[in-house]
């Protein structure tokens, strides 16, 4: 990323000035994103850098930029906070992420406060400025490797939560599960870590609650329960 500042000029004379701000608590990547854009082929105008939440929140809100680019490691108030708290009240700004983090629950939660693009700090220069300039027209700019986590935990398969049967209590419903598992009495009594009697105990419970007289009747409920 502090290679240097590379970028075409396709058109830029057409494109909207677009002005923007920095929130990055770094002074070398401040500096960086300060000269990406000011970078005449990119079209935009810098408005500032501030390297904290509660520097950045006044004059973004005075001086309105069509995109703010904002880290999430911020010292006090985070990236994320700031974003949550700022973007109701400008509807017209952009916010978008770059940050080093990449893992499922800062992109979930930068998301949900508002955010409109997720970038890592990995990313090329060309990169951070197509995102700015896609974030302003409404787009939703992702790094490569987000944009790859977010379908991934779309595709993993949902686990089917265990409907209880009403009446049971949590020990005589895990019996009953392990019992429809294909476990017998005392392979119960192992994985649960009781005796072999105070299974036996429980199931006759579990039998008199389901109005049946036998383990098979009882797994049978059971898997009836589960459809």
């Amino acid at each position: 990323m502090f290679d240097s500042i590379n970028g075409s000029s396709n058109g830029s004379s057409t494109l909207k000035t677009l002005r923007v701000g920095v929130v990055e608590d770094d002074a070398t990547l401040r500096l960086f994103l300060k000269k990406l854009i000011q970078k005449p082929s990119n079209g935009f105008e810098f408005v500032g850098a501030w390297e904290s939440a509660e520097e950045a929140a006044q004059p973004i809100a005075e001086t309105r930029p069509h995109v703010v680019i904002v880290d999430l490691e911020l010292p006090k108030v985070s990236g994320i906070e700031l974003i949550r708290q700022m973007s109701p009240r400008l509807s017209n700004t952009a916010f978008v992420v770059l940050t080093i983090h990449d893992d499922p629950d800062k992109v979930f939660a930068a998301l949900r406060a508002g955010a409109n693009g997720y970038l890592l700090k990995s990313s090329r220069p060309n990169e951070i400025a197509t995102g700015v300039r896609q974030a302003s027209e409404g787009g939703s700019p992702l790094s490569q490797e987000i944009a790859r986590l977010l379908i991934k935990s779309f595709q993993e398969p949902v686990v089917p939560q265990k409907k209880e049967i009403p009446g049971l209590t949590p020990r005589e419903s895990q019996i009953l599960e392990r019992l429809a598992q294909g476990m017998v009495p005392k392979e119960v009594a192992h994985d649960l870590g009781i005796s072999y009697e105070t299974v036996r105990d429980y199931l006759k419970a579990v039998y008199a609650k389901l109005h049946v007289r036998s383990r098979t009747e009882a797994v049978i409920k059971y898997l009836e329960h589960q459809q």
